[in-house]
This record gives C-alpha cells, structure tokens and sequence, in this order.
C-alpha cells in the first residue's frame, strides 16, 4: 500500500512541475527537466525500513525532512547526494539525485573531437576489442562516471573502465570476423559533474572503426625501406589485406606536409624505393582497403645523404 501511494505522489509532483525521474541504478535518480526552475522530488529512504524516526541529509549536512518518504526541493542544476539515517546517526540508505537537462545543447561536461564527436571509438583489428574515449572540459573538476553499457543484439558486453575515466575497453566475445556484421554496436555514457547529468550515445559496426595501429620498419638500405603490418592486425593477411600509403618528404617535415616536392604512393607491397637523391623523411601508413575507413597513424624515418668527394 505505501508503495503504492508513494507512485501516486510520485506521478503528481511530476505532472506539476513538468518533469520526469528516471531511475539509472537503484540508488541513482535522475530527473530531468525542461528548465531551470524549481522542481519537488519526493525521495524514499527503503522498503525495508520500518522506522519512523528517520533522519535525513543532504551532501553531508541535516535537513529538516523526516521519515521514510520526503518531499525536497531541486533547484535548477543543484542536485545533491542524500543519506537517510537511524536517530543513532547509523546510515540506511543513500540517493544521489542528479539533474539531466533534457532539451539543453549537449557538452559542457565533455567536450567534442575534431571529428565533432562527444565519444570516439576504434578497433586496432577484427578481434572483437576496441576501445572508446572521451574527453573532459578541462573546467570540471568534479567529474564521474554515472552509467555505461555497450549492447550489441540485446547482448551486454564486457567493458572495464580506464584508470583516468575518459575512455573503456570493451570485447565482443560473440563477434565473428569471418561473418558479415549486421547488428550494430549501441553505447550510452552518463556522465556528471557535480549533480549535472550529460548523456551520450553511439552506433556503430566494428569494420567501421578498425583503424590499424602504426607499421614497424624491418629494413632500411640505402633507398630501399621495407616493414611490417603492425603486430595487432588481425591474420591471416589473405584474408585480411592492408593497403599503404608512402610519401618521400623533403627534410625536416613532418608526414603532413605536402607540395610539388613530395613523392606519394600507394600500395599493397611491404616495400618501396626512393628516387631522390637528397635528404628526406620516408612515411608510411595502413589502411583496410575493403572497407577504406581510418588509415594508421604515420611511421617515418629520416634518411640522410653522405656528401662524397670525387677522387683526384
């Protein structure tokens, strides 16, 4: 029956103040608004609590609420982390209440890539493993990770969050790389600073975020320079070729540069001659030439030209 009324109460503070509460994990609210005005949550401190003298705090300080059920006041973005106690000063129960913006433009909370992305995604190979990154607005300081989940095929997936959180390593131990891939990949990120909610999602299919990692060089003589696929590539090469792109740079620039002056290439080879006989910087860098989505960052080398002097 309390259960019930308090759905009741619940529904009709809601309506009033046009605004919903969802619930992101059983002890983390969040209500999102339309705007910034004042919102009434009600808050229920357990189901097993049967007590009647129950105390309340707000981020670590009393308020004036008593009881199993409490109405509080939410003030534009201000949240809070609420703890109901025993008279004794026993902790019972805990919820943290954020406030998620819902018709606000995303980020202040992270901030976009330069390819206008809140999260960024890529795989080194077919394996099934890739990798997911964010980044911060460097003025939140009391940032966190409310919620992830990367689901592909109602299948949850195994994630483990990096040390400094911006950024998870997951693996699909279903995925097949022999098989077309149908079925996206679905993320959702929750993020917080402070007691302000910011949600982000993604699609995508893993052949559409393999960016292989940089080439390893196995032999430089004279202008002959030959390397490797990166070690991390998915093998066997038959099936699952590389295509690279080389450039020949005049010295002391980096693989950007571009100009009359730079020989470029590509080529399904693992190696290439120079025609130059000056001083240059070799580059080179993979790419999946099936699905010609991200090529590996740049490998280069600098390769010098002895002066020799003519015999008298």
């Amino acid at each position: 029956m309390n259960k019930i009324v308090f759905l009741i109460l619940q529904s009709v503070l809601q309506l009033a103040s046009n605004t919903s509460l969802r619930v992101i994990k059983p002890n983390v609210l969040a209500l999102e608004v339309t705007d910034l005005s004042s919102s009434e949550v009600l808050l229920h401190c357990g189901e097993q609590v049967e007590l009647e003298d129950i105390h309340w705090e707000r981020n670590g300080e009393s308020i004036s609420e008593r009881g199993n059920h409490i109405i509080v006041t939410i003030d534009g973005l201000r949240g809070g982390n609420f703890t109901c106690h025993k008279p004794n000063g026993e902790l019972l129960n805990y919820k943290l209440l954020v406030v998620h913006p819902v018709q606000f433009p995303r980020g202040g909370i992270l901030t976009q890539s330069d390819d206008r992305e809140f999260v960024t995604c890529t795989a080194k190979n077919y394996s099934g493993h890739f990798h997911c990154s964010w980044r911060w607005h460097r003025e939140r300081s009391q940032r966190a990770i409310v919620y992830f989940s990367a689901i592909r095929n109602s299948s949850v997936l195994n994630c483990t969050v990096d040390a400094d959180i911006s950024g998870v390593t997951c693996i699909d131990m279903h995925y097949c790389p022999y098989s077309e891939e149908s079925r996206s990949i679905n993320l959702t990120l929750l993020v917080r600073n402070l007691y302000r909610l910011e949600e982000h999602h993604r699609s995508f299919l893993i052949r559409d975020i393999v960016k292989p990692d940089k080439v390893t060089f196995s032999k430089i003589k004279d202008d002959v320079l030959e390397w490797h696929p990166p070690e991390t590539w998915s093998f066997p090469c038959s099936f699952f070729p590389l295509s690279y792109e080389v450039k020949v740079i005049p010295n002391n620039h980096n693989c950007n540069f571009t100009g009359n002056r730079v020989e470029q290439h590509e080529t399904n080879e693992t190696y290439y001659m120079a025609n130059t006989r000056k001083a240059y910087t070799f580059c080179v860098r993979a790419q999946d030439p099936l699905t010609k989505r991200a090529w590996s960052d740049w490998s280069h080398h600098h390769q010098k030209k002895h002066r020799h002097s003519s015999d008298q």
